[in-house]
């Protein structure tokens, strides 16, 4: 009878302790839920964040694109205007000879 209650007791403990272990996990795995939850939320973020910076990008390279144009139209602009004043030094330089 002893025996049979230290059996009983020793099985009540070993039932105890694997509660109280499947508590620890239990606890453990909504912890591991809650970080992944968090870790889901930074990741779409920072997708979010990827698309509005790739965004800026283009944004920007049409920007340059733009003022490259706008600089290549300038210098033309410029190398034409050079070129009639060269003329027209010329043509004042051969009347100036007459």
């Amino acid at each position: 009878m002893v025996n049979q209650k230290n059996k009983g007791s020793v099985l009540k403990e070993a039932i105890s302790d694997i509660n109280r272990e499947l508590s620890v996990l239990s606890k453990e795995r909504e912890s591991l839920k809650k970080q992944i939850g968090s870790l889901d939320i930074e990741a779409e973020n920072a997708q979010q964040l990827q698309k509005q910076l790739q965004e800026k990008i283009a944004k920007l390279l049409e920007k340059e694109a733009n003022l490259n144009k706008k600089k290549k139209d300038a210098q033309e602009r410029a190398d034409s205007v050079s070129d009639k004043l060269s003329k027209m030094k010329k043509i004042k330089s051969e009347m100036a000879d007459l």
